[in-house]
């Protein structure tokens, strides 16, 4: 996954990146209220578009760890939901053609755990930094 992005990544590029490789916009958002208090982020794919909900009042490098691990859930092309979410999507439904809706919680899926190993290395490569202990593995 990350051996085929550009060494030197901008925060602006990598978005590009990973939509350009999803096939469809990615629309970045603060989460309704209602998403749940284990829940700090999640990804909702519809055949035209897919959302990206952070928790809202978060820090800033929270937001942004956030988004990394759901574009990790993307570039690693996860599906399926693995969470029960709080009442803010209770009304989604078969018939709004939602194809993936995942979460990120303090449950942690061998999804979870590859989508938090992704945002990490992103996150090592947006800093231009090499990470000596994830070069290890």
């Amino acid at each position: 996954m990350l051996a085929e992005l550009p060494d030197h990544l901008t925060w602006e590029g990598l978005h590009l990146e990973v939509q350009r490789r999803h096939g469809k916009p990615i629309h970045i958002k603060p989460a309704p209220a209602g998403l749940g208090h284990d829940v700090t982020g999640l990804w909702l794919e519809k055949a035209e578009r897919s959302w990206i909900f952070h928790a809202a009042g978060e820090s800033e490098l929270l937001r942004r760890h956030v988004i990394l691990h759901e574009y990790g859930h993307i570039l690693l092309m996860h599906g399926g939901c693995e969470l029960t979410l709080g009442n803010a999507f209770a009304h989604i439904g078969g018939s709004r053609r939602i194809k993936t809706l995942l979460g990120r919680s303090s449950t942690w899926t061998a999804q979870e755990i590859a989508a938090e190993n992704a945002a990490t290395r992103l996150a090592a490569r947006l800093t231009q930094q090499v990470d000596p202990l994830l070069e290890a593995f």
